[in-house]
């Protein structure tokens, strides 16, 4: 009937416009308990996001302390740009004795250095006419004070037993180092880096006494907390042909690490230096043979320092074609034979630098040479004069 569908009309319609909360859930007090409930999941997600940063900042200080344990640590410092590589370039190109110059000031030192050997080779084209053999007037007091300064800066370097040396403080460090290396199924250690020297004429018994209380001295610094310490670390080598090895052992008695040698260094190319008539008498040894009766083929020299008298302009050949890799080289250098540019040009070449350089008499000068990967330098290199007795042939 008409009634029955107006009935039906009329539920359709109140069905179509129920409201969705009903009294109770509209009230004041569901409401305000509605709030509660939306700022307590709020805090809820905002605690689960603290503690989830937590577990992650965790699980990376983790992982870095693992991966630090592993390769032995950053050596390079961190500073104001926090980059942990900003001194990775002097490490580098020093074979790690300097780790605290930040790459902009070792930047620095390379275009000095540069900028020092373009103006060396000019005053090579100036000046090698004052060379002795050279067929011109010869002047070695004013060649001398125009060539082959300092073309390095060495901002740590000491003066020990009479010389002068880069970093030794760094030389120990190095020595006394060493890194635990993790394995496949196992640990290992790898040996340390030698504090090995040579020392041959000169103040040579000073300077091994000094410099193995200096590594002493330095040893006990950084061990200062442990009960025993092993002080004697260095491995300090004098060649002396003029002292008895008995009386000098009596001397040295009470210094631990340093080896006398009866012989001193000659040039290969002079073999009847120090031979007697009838061949019996021997106190001198090419740098070769002495490495390899030693048994240090191979090594790391930390320091090589001779004085021997005028031999140092054909002895260093032999030491730079050597599989003995020397970090510092300190030669006394006498007079001024032709072939000196050709000797600084050589050591240029193979790496070395000059840092210090003294005048301990007329035509006599203490050298000190660091030893630097190629890329320090890069092209720039000595230009040599072509000499009048080479043009004649």
């Amino acid at each position: 009937s008409d009634d029955d569908e107006e009935d039906d009309d009329c539920d359709e319609e109140q069905v179509a416009f129920r409201p969705r909360y009903s009294a109770d859930e509209s009230s004041n007090e569901a409401y305000a308990e509605d709030l509660r409930q939306q700022r307590f999941h709020v805090r809820k997600r905002r605690v689960y996001a603290v503690v989830i940063l937590i577990i992650g900042f965790i699980v990376v200080t983790v992982i870095f302390r693992i991966y630090y344990f592993i390769t032995g640590g950053m050596t390079g410092r961190i500073i104001v740009d926090g980059s942990m590589k900003q001194n990775s370039l002097a490490k580098k190109e020093s074979f790690g004795l300097f780790d605290d110059i930040p790459n902009s000031r070792w930047k620095e030192k390379k275009a000095a250095s540069k900028k020092a050997v373009k103006v060396q080779n000019k005053m090579i084209t100036k000046t090698s006419n004052m060379l002795s053999e050279s067929g011109a007037d010869i002047d070695e007091s004013k060649w001398w004070e125009q060539n082959w300064l300092p073309n390095f800066s060495c901002d740590n370097k000491l003066f020990i037993g009479g010389k002068w040396i880069c970093e030794p403080s760094r030389i120990i460090d190095l020595a006394d180092d060493y890194k635990t290396v993790v394995g496949r199924k196992k640990e290992r250690q790898r040996g340390r880096k030698e504090c090995l020297i040579y020392i041959s004429g000169g103040n040579d018994v000073e300077f091994g006494q000094q410099f193995s209380s200096f590594a002493e001295a330095r040893m006990a610094k950084l061990h200062k907390d442990e009960a025993v310490v092993d002080v004697s670390l260095c491995e300090i080598h004098i060649f002396n042909h003029f002292i008895d090895p008995t009386l000098l052992a009596n001397m040295l008695q009470q210094v631990n690490g340093i080896h006398i040698h009866p012989f001193g260094f000659r040039p290969e190319n002079k073999e009847s230096m120090g031979v007697a008539g009838d061949g019996s008498v021997s106190a001198f040894k090419t740098f070769k043979e002495t490495v390899t009766e030693l048994g240090h083929s191979g090594k790391s020299l930390s320091m090589l320092a001779i004085d021997c008298e005028g031999c140092e302009w054909d002895i260093y050949k032999e030491v730079l074609s050597s599989d003995l890799t020397v970090q510092q080289i300190l030669f006394q250098m006498h007079g001024t034979p032709f072939t000196a540019n050709q000797f600084f040009s050589e050591m240029h070449n193979a790496g070395y630098a000059i840092f210090q350089r003294e005048k301990v008499g007329a035509s006599v000068y203490d050298y000190s040479f660091l030893k630097l990967k190629p890329s320090y330098f890069g092209s720039t290199k000595p230009r040599l004069r072509e000499s009048p007795n080479a043009a004649e042939g």
